[in-house]
């Protein structure tokens, strides 16, 4: 059976117990290795956090770092948020359904900043930090116990949940950002999601997403094309996703639409294409029938937006909620 299968499988099982993060978690850290904070995956991360400032100084014509920023999707590893932080946003929120958060991985990743600094490399990659403020930041969080209070040491809130019930200021955010994580939101959950996102949004508010739309079985089996999922209906898809790793197949003019829908309007696009040719191996399944071939070869993109002005009756009511 394909490695594939197998993960999907396993997968599929372990998400039906009920402390399935958990389980899980055992399985990355002592099986396949793969939770690991390696060098990689935080300089990745610490890239994204640096498109993210660029993007809003670019987007909002502001010479300065954003107050309030909202990360959708927090992961095992808040990189992104501290990161954001330490630049010297005032005030980082990071939100996720899953509990993923302990103590000692926001610890590593503190000290991962720590090292960086004291390398002279952070003020590089993030040219708006101050060193002396990251370095009393990162100090006084050493200090703390929880994972919850050492995020909030460093200027970050870690919510569990569901955004849309977040209780933040209506009109208060300016930046939203997430990585690697729309793909994984139902289509009619993700339209809510940024329903949700445009109350929150300040005037002119900025939103900087990193959308990976390939077939994420593929990162696991390089066997696998990344164009793999697209043969599936969505009856036998079914079988293969699971909570653990949902992936809503969503093209990237899925995603400009939902933007659009939202109230958002797109002001850059910086996409990554597959091969036609491998493309065209695929079988496609008759719902991606109807999309264009340009649509179907993007695997990974960047998607930069700002908030439009909402109508006067809908800025009235979004003030009474």
């Amino acid at each position: 059976m394909p490695p594939w299968l197998l993960k999907a499988g396993a997968q599929g099982a372990i998400s039906l117990l009920p402390g399935r993060h958990r389980v899980n978690r055992f399985l990355q850290e002592r099986v396949t290795r793969s939770l690991a904070l390696t060098e990689a995956g935080f300089e990745g991360k610490l890239a994204h956090c640096r498109h993210h400032l660029i993007s809003f100084r670019r987007t909002s014509g502001a010479q300065r770092v954003p107050g309030t920023v909202l990360e959708l999707g927090t992961g095992w590893y808040p990189i992104v948020p501290i990161g954001l932080a330490l630049a010297g946003a005032a005030r980082v929120v990071t939100i996720d359904v899953s509990p993923l958060l302990d103590r000692e991985r926001v610890a590593q990743v503190a000290q991962r900043y720590r090292a960086t600094l004291e390398a002279g490399e952070l003020q590089t990659a993030l040219p708006e930090l101050d060193p002396a403020r990251a370095e009393a930041l990162l100090a006084a969080a050493a200090r703390r116990t929880g994972p919850a209070e050492l995020l909030e040491a460093l200027g970050v809130s870690a919510i569990v949940g569901d955004v849309r019930d977040v209780t933040l200021a209506s009109g208060s955010v300016e930046l939203f950002v997430s990585n690697n994580t729309l793909e994984h939101i139902p289509a009619a959950q993700l339209a809510d999601v940024l329903g949700a996102l445009r109350r929150l949004a300040a005037p002119g508010a900025v939103m900087d997403h990193f959308v990976d739309l390939s077939d994420h079985y593929a990162h696991f089996d390089h066997s696998l094309s990344e164009f793999n999922y697209l043969r599936y209906p969505p009856a036998l898809w079914r079988l293969f996703n699971n909570r653990l790793q949902y992936q809503n197949r969503l093209r990237i003019s899925d995603y400009r639409a939902l933007l659009a829908s939202a109230g958002f309007r797109l002001v850059a696009e910086e996409s990554e294409r597959g091969v036609a040719a491998e493309l065209a191996a695929i079988e496609l399944a008759a719902p991606f029938r109807g999309y264009a071939q340009a649509d179907l070869l993007v695997l990974r993109s960047w998607l930069t937006a700002v908030a439009q002005p909402q109508p006067a009756s809908a800025a009235a009511t979004a003030s009474t909620t």
